[in-house]
C-alpha cells in the first residue's frame, strides 16, 4: 500500500470518527430534554450548513477525483506530511475529552438551559473553547494529510469565519448568564490555547493573600 493510500485512510478514519461522535452526543443532548432559552441564529445554522457542504463537496473531490484539485499541491515531503496523523489524533483525542466534560451541556447551538452550569473540568480547564481548538488541529492534520494548499487555507478560512461569527455572542450570553464567575473564568484561561500565565498569576494572587 502506498503512502497516499495511508493518508486518506486516515483522512477518512479522522472524518467518520468525528461524526460517529458528533451524533453520538447530539443525541445525548436531544434525551437530556434542557429547555432551552436562547438558541443560535438561523443566519449562523445556514451558514454552518454551507460550509459543511463545502466541506464534504471539496473532500469526495480529493478522495475520489484528485486531479481536480491537483493544481493545488504543494508536494510536501512525506516525512513532513505525517504531522498530519500526529495532528489528526490529537484533535480526536481532544474532541472526545470535550464531549466526555460537556455531557448533557452539550449542543451545537449556542444555547444556555435553565439548568446549565459552567464546565470548568476536563479540557476547559485550561481552555474556554476547547472544540474549536480541535477542530483547528483537524483543519491543520487536513492540511498536512492532503499536502495541498487550497484545501488547508480554504477549509481554515471558513473555519474562523463561522467561529468569529459565533465566539463573542457566544461568551457575551455565557456572561450574562453567570456574570462574575465566568468573568474570572475568562481571566485565567485563553480561548484556543491555554496560557499558562494567567494561571501562574492567579496561584501568586492567592498566595500573596494567604499571607496576609
Amino acid at each position: 500500500m502506498n503512502q497516499e493510500l495511508y493518508f486518506e485512510l486516515i483522512l477518512i478514519v479522522l472524518f467518520t470518527a468525528f461524526s460517529v461522535i458528533r451524533i453520538n452526543y447530539n443525541l445525548k443532548a436531544r434525551r437530556a430534554g434542557y429547555r432551552t432559552v436562547i438558541e443560535e441564529s438561523k443566519l449562523y445554522s445556514i451558514l454552518l450548513s454551507i460550509f459543511i457542504c463545502y466541506e464534504v463537496f471539496t473532500l469526495f473531490l480529493y478522495l475520489l477525483f484528485p486531479q481536480t484539485l491537483s493544481w493545488g499541491e504543494l508536494n510536501l515531503p512525506y516525512w513532513l506530511r505525517w504531522a498530519g496523523p500526529f495532528f489528526g489524533f490529537c484533535s480526536l483525542a481532544l474532541f472526545v475529552w470535550v464531549h466526555k466534560s460537556l455531557s448533557a451541556n452539550f449542543s451545537r447551538k449556542i444555547r444556555i438551559a435553565e439548568e446549565q452550569r459552567l464546565v470548568t473540568s476536563g479540557p476547559y480547564r485550561f481552555l474556554r473553547h476547547p472544540m474549536y481548538a480541535a477542530f483547528y488541529l483537524l483543519h491543520l492534520a487536513v492540511f498536512f494529510l492532503t499536502s495541498n494548499w487550497f484545501l488547508g487555507a480554504s477549509w481554515t478560512v471558513f473555519l474562523t469565519v463561522i467561529i468569529f461569527m459565533r465566539i463573542n455572542r457566544e461568551e457575551k450570553l455565557l456572561i450574562e448568564k453567570f456574570k462574575e464567575e465566568y468573568l474570572f473564568y475568562m481571566q485565567r484561561t485563553g480561548r484556543f490555547i491555554p496560557v499558562f500565565w494567567k494561571r501562574k498569576k492567579k496561584a501568586e494572587g492567592l498566595t500573596s493573600k494567604d499571607a496576609l
